[in-house]
This record gives structure tokens, C-alpha cells and sequence, in this order.
């Protein structure tokens, strides 16, 4: 006869665990840390550019705004996709 999974369950007290794995860090330490290694998005990086460049860059070269969903989710659906061709560079 098999034993139960209940069988292999073993209860291990908190003492017995090295320091390291007690504990997470808080969510927000976690979410600094992640902010301050975000490497900057080719987006933004291209805006600086722009904006450093003024009159020197090409015509041809148009950045768009990243739209999101949620940006325009209280917008009556008929008049998005005027809203979102307006927005983008003429």
C-alpha cells in the first residue's frame, strides 16, 4: 500500500532555516530596486535625441506616443480612433 502525500509532509521549525530564507523583502524595497536598474526605453531615448536635435532631425523619422488602453478607456469608442489618429504626429 501507497503512503499519502500527508505522509511526506514534513513540519520544519523556523530555527532550523538559515537567515536568508526566512524572509522576503517587502514589495516596495523589491519595486525600488527594479527602478533603479530600468534601463531606459529606446522610445524616451529617441525623444531626448529629438529634443537635442530640434531642427537637425529628419523629417522622416516621426516618434508616436505609446497609447494605452487604459489611457483612453473612458473615451466613447466611436470617437477613439479619431482621438488616436490625432494623436499622432502629422
Amino acid at each position: 500500500m501507497r503512503s499519502s502525500l500527508v505522509r511526506f509532509i514534513q513540519i520544519v521549525s523556523k530555527n532550523s532555516l538559515p537567515v536568508w530564507s526566512k524572509f522576503n523583502p517587502p514589495l516596495h524595497q523589491v519595486a525600488k530596486a527594479a527602478e533603479k536598474t530600468a534601463q531606459p526605453t529606446i522610445i524616451g531615448s529617441l525623444i531626448q535625441r529629438k529634443a537635442i536635435a530640434a531642427d537637425t532631425w529628419p523629417a522622416n523619422l516621426r516618434i508616436e506616443p505609446v497609447i494605452k488602453k487604459e489611457d483612453l478607456k473612458n473615451v466613447h469608442a466611436t470617437i477613439r480612433p479619431r482621438l488616436k489618429q490625432m494623436l499622432r504626429e502629422a
